[in-house]
């Protein structure tokens, strides 16, 4: 049996999740730890007294399974199942089953069988998907190593380094489970560089119907390296532009929108503080892996503050928060992260040893109505002077330490 790493927080998630009415699917971009996932619980389930025939397992990346990407094949094959005892049906990459929603949603009707399932697109969730699932299924959605798992798989418990080299390594490697535990930088970088070909291969080129691979590559390496700052089509067309490429704004929405169906960049959308409503603005874009971003640019020297709000950023949508950009009058607030019981205002710096950046910094935390959750993240060894402000060491917080 081989050695699995625990994901405990997904694992808690899946295990709370007990209404067989509901479909539990698990997203995230290719390689996160889906199919872990659902192995470590698996395991779960023998050790607490399922029987291995009990369960039945589809993993659609395996070409011994290419015969049940038809529908009716696939429904058969497990209604036969369902006759000699089967209780949990788990299906990787389910996207590659032709109409899966409407497949799946009918086996759902089967109260004896809990149904979990991976994706690796987000195209899952529109068209004729929504129209059978709608309010039937409960999403689990997966993102590489947070700091704190990959210290674990990475080092052995005796020998784990401090909290900045740990995250300064995490920042260059990533957090991907099949890399984080190889030594050779070179090798590392090998294999990140053959995740982003899977993904966008079979993720964004063949589903997107990508004809002009060079125009998308420079898309994408533009947003990963402006990570953090506000981008918009406009900008982009002209970026092409000036590298002597012609793309229309429309292809470049495209590509955008196909890479964060594959789960490689996120939108951060803005939301203007005073007027209460969104903007119509593109926002920022953050990348979901810093080991993908090094394997697209090449190693180089990277700005440690952006990768440091990337990261954040990240965090909170593991801890479960809807994160956006503020725009208050003058300026804008990095983060406003809301779980649906509290909302939180957050800045992220690097440092704000220089007095000058310290206040600019606080600055628009003052436009927001009293009483208001405002938190500063840096990176600084001791607090700073942020009066009603309060101030969190970011890398402890990346490693789980507490952020309000």
């Amino acid at each position: 049996m081989r050695v699995l790493h625990p994901r405990q927080q997904y694992l808690d998630n899946l295990l709370a999740v007990t209404d067989n009415n509901f479909v539990r699917i698990i997203t995230g971009v290719r390689r996160c730890g889906k199919s872990t996932l659902l192995e470590l619980y698996r395991r779960h389930l023998r050790e607490h007294g399922i029987p291995e025939d009990a369960i039945m397992v589809v993993n659609f990346e395996d070409q011994a399974n290419a015969a049940l990407q038809d529908p009716a094949a696939f429904h058969d094959a497990v209604t036969q199942r369902l006759t000699q005892g089967l209780r949990y049906l788990h299906v990787d990459e389910v996207q590659e089953l032709e109409d899966w929603a409407r497949v799946i949603n009918s086996l759902r009707l089967n109260e004896q069988l809990e149904i979990c399932v991976t994706g690796s697109n987000a195209s899952l969730f529109v068209g004729e998907s929504l129209t059978y699932l709608a309010g039937r299924y409960i999403e689990i959605p997966m993102l590489p190593l947070s700091l704190a798992e990959f210290m674990e798989f990475r080092y052995p418990a005796d020998a784990r380094p401090g909290l900045d080299r740990a995250f300064q390594e995490w920042v260059i490697i990533g957090g991907f489970p099949a890399t984080v535990q190889l030594a050779d930088p070179v090798v590392v970088r090998q294999a990140n560089s053959s995740l982003f070909d899977s993904i966008f291969t079979r993720d964004i080129s063949l589903r997107g119907q990508i004809r002009d691979t060079d125009t998308f590559l420079r898309v994408a390496r533009f947003l990963f390296d402006n990570a953090g700052n506000p981008v918009s089509t406009n900008r982009i067309v002209g970026h092409l532009k000036h590298e002597g490429l012609k793309a229309s704004s429309e292809t470049v929405d495209r590509y955008l929108g196909l890479m964060s169906d594959a789960h490689l960049i996120y939108q951060c959308r803005d939301y203007d503080t005073k007027g209460k409503r969104w903007l119509s603005t593109n926002g920022k874009f953050y990348f979901v892996d810093p080991g993908l971003r090094t394997a697209l640019l090449g190693s180089r020297a990277f700005n440690f503050g952006h990768d440091l709000e990337n990261m954040v950023y990240l965090e909170l949508r593991r801890r479960g928060y809807q994160v956006s950009t503020g725009k208050v009058p003058g300026g804008e607030i990095d983060f406003i992260a809301n779980d649906g019981q509290r909302t939180l205002y957050i800045q992220v710096a690097l440092t704000v040893t220089e007095p000058a950046t310290l206040e600019r910094e606080l600055a628009p935390f003052g436009t927001l109505p009293a009483g208001s959750r405002c938190i500063l993240l840096t990176t600084d060894r001791f607090a700073p002077d942020t009066g009603n402000v309060s101030w969190r060491d970011a890398i402890e917080v990346l490693a789980g330490g507490a952020l309000d």
